[in-house]
C-alpha cells in the first residue's frame, strides 16, 4: 500500500516565533503504524500500536514533545496509551521530545550505551556555544545547527534500558546495532509487521532507498556494515528518520542497494 496522508496540522511554538506556525503531517504507513513528519526538515518519528499499548520510535524535534502530542490528538489517541519510546540516536531531530514524554507520561525510554553520554548531556557544550544553542528555535534545518552547537539534546533523558544488539524491546521490536551515523545508533525491527525503523542508518529519497549523506556519516566503514545488516532483514516497510516511509517496491530497492554496497567502496556525497 502507498503511505496515506491523514492530515496537515499547524500549531504555534509558545517559546519562539509565535507568529510562525509549525507544520506537521500524519501519515498512515500500514495498519497500526503512523509516521509523524515535519515537512520543514522532513524529520520523521513514528507511532506503533502494539499489544502492550503505543510505542514511539524517536520523539520528534520539539523539546516539549509537541509533535507527538499533536499527532496523538489528530489520531484521537490518548497520551496515556503511549508506553515506550525507542530512540535510534541522540540527534535533536530524533530525540528532543524524549525527556518531556518521560516526565509527563512516565513512559519508558530505551537507547544504546554508545550514545548515552549525549542523551545524559555529559557531552554538552558550555559557555558561548551553549548560550547560542539555547537561543536557536527548533525550526527546520536550524535544529541541526542547535545540535552541532550544544553537542547534546536540549534536555537530558536517562534510559530505562540500555539496549543491545539482538534485544527484544516492548515484546515486538528487535534491536540491531547500526553505528556509523553516531557511535550508538540502533534500529528497531518490528517483527510482527516486518517494519524497519532505521533512523539515519538508511535514507529514502523519492521512493528510492539510499544512504545518508557523506558529511553526516562520520564512520563510513561502520555505516556500510550497518546498512548491509539492515538490508539482510528483508523488511516489508522501511521507515527512515527523514522524508517518508518506503512501502512499495521495497524488495527491489533492498536488492538494488545491497548490490551497490557490495560492488563498490564508493559512498555518494549526498547518499
Amino acid at each position: 500500500m502507498s503511505p496515506q496522508f491523514l492530515g496537515n496540522l499547524h500549531y504555534h511554538d509558545p517559546r519562539s516565533f509565535r507568529r510562525h506556525p509549525i507544520s506537521l503531517q500524519v501519515i498512515l504507513v500500514t495498519e497500526g503504524i503512523w509516521c509523524i513528519r515535519r515537512p520543514a526538515y522532513f524529520a520523521c518519528s513514528y507511532l506503533v500500536r502494539t499489544d502492550r499499548g503505543l510505542v514511539a520510535i524517536d520523539a520528534g524535534m520539539d523539546s516539549g514533545a509537541a509533535d507527538i502530542f499533536r499527532a496523538l490528538e489528530q489520531l484521537s489517541l490518548s497520551p496515556q496509551e503511549l508506553k515506550s519510546v525507542l530512540l535510534t540516536h541522540w540527534h535533536n531531530d530524533h530525540a528532543a521530545g524524549a525527556a518531556e514524554l518521560k516526565s509527563r507520561l512516565g513512559v519508558s525510554v530505551h537507547y544504546a550505551a554508545g550514545d548515552a553520554p549525549f542523551f545524559t548531556r555529559e557531552t554538552a557544550a558550555h559557555g558561548i556555544r551553549a548560550w547560542l544553542g539555547e537561543k536557536i528555535p527548533e525550526l527546520g534545518v536550524l535544529v541541526l545547527l542547535r545540535g552541532l552547537l550544544e553537542e547534546a539534546p536540549p534536555r537530558a533523558v536517562t534510559a530505562n534500558t540500555l539496549v543491545q544488539d539482538g534485544d527484544l524491546i516492548a515484546a515486538e521490536f528487535r534491536v540491531l546495532a547500526t553505528p556509523g551515523h553516531t557511535p550508538g545508533h540502533v534500529v528497531y525491527f518490528h517483527e510482527k509487521s516486518r517494519s524497519l525503523f532505521c533512523g539515519d542508518a538508511l535514507a529514502v529519497v523519492g521512493q528510492q532507498l539510499r544512504l545518508m549523506a557523506r558529511p553526516v556519516t562520520p564512520d563510513l566503514s561502520a555505516a556500510r556494515t550497518s546498512a548491509l545488516r539492515c538490508l539482510e532483514l528483508n523488511p516489508q516497510f522501511i521507515c527512515p528518520g527523514h522524508r517518508a516511509p518506503l512501502t512499495q517496491n521495497v524488495s527491489a530497492e533492498v536488492a538494488r542497494l545491497r548490490n551497490f554496497l557490495t560492488s563498490t567502496d564508493a559512498w555518494p556525497l549526498l547518499g
